[in-house]
């Protein structure tokens, strides 16, 4: 009963921050249009049969059964109605019949809008959405984000010993400072380069000094692509510890976080089975972090016979993302931040990374994915993410393409510089093809979506059967953001149980 509580508040949250976001986007519209005097028809928030509506000073008021959108009605907006109503003809009655009652006349053409004007109009929801994100980069810098390690900086976790990217010379603890020459500070920026190329250029910081090595990349079971073998820094936070194991006499509990083994920094849940294994029947010092204090305890690692290496008896939660730090971001970092990210999509999608990055892009499904695993990770982070998103739609709906609000602004700028519309009908044959455009991405993104979304889940059930059959942890990496739209991160599964 408790998970259905908790789905239906999720659920709920879901919706509402994202019906804020497209709230905030047409109240752009609709202030601006108020203010210049302009005739709103429909302000509506969702789409489908009304489940509440309202006239007021000549506009309908309503909400629609489907909460995955909304509209404001301008009429004088629309750039495919421009030519004057015509009038209707008159016939005389035929003879020897009565005449009828005259026709109530057609109603009078609207009033053009100056070009200037709608340009404003069109850019205000935008305006809408960068304003709310601004509010919620305040909550969120006051209020402070949980932060992973991995948000923290670009340090290498663990790197397989049997990849490619181990031959080429990477080692846990480099820190990446480039991706092809352009400059990462955390995980998430390593991730989203990596997406995109077939092959990458690490500059990387070593005690050695820094380096350049370049790996390959290669497609997830998702389909995303990203170099096999890394991990970034997690913590070792312990879910369970066994009955009559070593970390059980040695006094470890659920919830402490390993923070060193035999002296040396523990960097990820792998690299503390690697340090593990290399102690068998060896008492080794062992340093938790419980309630903000270290404390350093004493273990001996067990050669375990069904897997082969030594181990202390503890587990890890496989699906959870560890959060050690809440760190507070100013709210211009915050939008910077998020903009650059969407920008630089933007310009790969026109070059030739294009083909990569689009492979990368998500539809509805993912972002509603995506919100909604935000909000099972705590409030703060979802309405980080929220951020994020109306930075996104602000900067997409920007974008000169007919069907969004910047189709509408390069249409006012051509009557702005040439002092005439262009054609009505030429105007309908563009919008009537982009918005064929706009419906078959849509339709391939969502297909795309609900593919990885069942593969997903399927990979998470396939966790789920082998720690239950295995008593083996498995670990999997925790979602992120990439590109302009949300998408998952790799889900791995290898056995890493210490």
């Amino acid at each position: 009963m408790d998970l259905i509580f908790h789905g239906i508040y999720v659920a709920v949250i879901v919706l509402l921050l994202f019906g804020v976001s497209i709230f905030a986007h047409e109240l752009g519209h609709f202030i601006a249009a108020r203010l210049f005097g302009m005739v709103i028809e429909v302000f509506s928030l969702g789409f489908g049969p009304s489940i509440w509506k309202k006239k007021y000073r000549g506009t309908l008021y309503k909400i629609g059964i489907f909460p995955i959108g909304g509209y404001v009605a301008l009429p004088q907006m629309d750039p495919t109605d421009a030519a004057p109503a015509a009038k209707p003809k008159q016939t005389a009655p035929p003879a020897g019949t009565a005449a009828k009652e005259p026709t109530a006349p057609p109603p009078k053409p609207l009033p053009p809008v100056a070009p200037w004007k709608k340009i404003i109009v069109a850019a205000a929801g935008a305006a809408g959405n960068i304003a709310l994100a601004a509010i919620i980069a305040w909550i969120v810098y006051w209020g402070g984000k949980p932060s992973t390690p991995g948000e923290r900086s670009a340090v290498i976790g663990f790197v397989d010993t049997n990849s490619i990217a181990y031959s080429n010379g990477l080692r846990l603890g480099d820190e990446i400072l480039a991706v092809n020459d352009f400059p990462v500070a955390t995980w998430n920026d390593v991730i989203q380069e990596n997406a995109r190329f077939e092959t990458v250029r690490f500059a990387v910081r070593t005690p050695e000094g820094t380096h350049t090595i370049t790996v390959p990349t290669e497609k997830n079971a998702l389909g995303f692509r990203m170099v096999d073998g890394l991990r970034e820094v997690t913590l070792c936070k312990v879910m369970a510890v066994e009955a009559e194991s070593s970390a059980a006499q040695a006094g470890v509990r659920p919830e402490d976080v390993i923070v060193r083994f035999n002296d040396v920094t523990v960097l990820s849940i792998e690299h503390l089975v690697t340090l593990v294994s290399a102690r068998p029947d060896m008492p080794t010092p062992l340093a938790i972090e419980r309630g903000g204090k270290i404390l350093t305890l004493s273990v001996s690692p067990q050669l375990d016979p069904a897997l082969g290496r030594a181990r202390i008896g503890i587990r890890f939660d496989p699906m959870a993302v560890d959060y050690d730090k809440v760190v507070h971001i100013p709210p211009s970092v915050q939008l910077k931040g998020h903009a650059t990210m969407i920008l630089r999509v933007v310009r790969a999608l026109v070059s030739k990374e294009a083909r990569h990055t689009a492979e990368g892009l998500g539809g509805p499904p993912m972002i509603l994915y995506m919100i909604q695993d935000a909000v099972r990770k705590g409030i703060m982070i979802a309405l980080w993410f929220m951020c994020f998103l109306n930075v996104n739609l602000a900067i997409i709906n920007l974008l000169p393409i007919p069907v969004l609000d910047g189709g509408h602004i390069l249409f006012s700028l051509w009557e702005l510089v040439t002092r005439r519309p262009i054609h009505p009908k030429l105007i309908a044959w563009i919008y009537q093809v982009f918005f064929f455009l706009f419906i078959a991405a849509i339709i391939l993104l969502s297909g795309r979506d609900f593919q990885r979304l069942y593969q997903l889940r399927q990979l998470s059930k396939s966790v789920a059967r082998q720690m239950a059959a295995t008593n083996v942890e498995i670990n999997a990496s925790s979602g992120t953001v990439t590109n302009a739209i949300a998408v998952p991160q790799a889900v791995t599964n290898e056995p890493v149980e210490p």
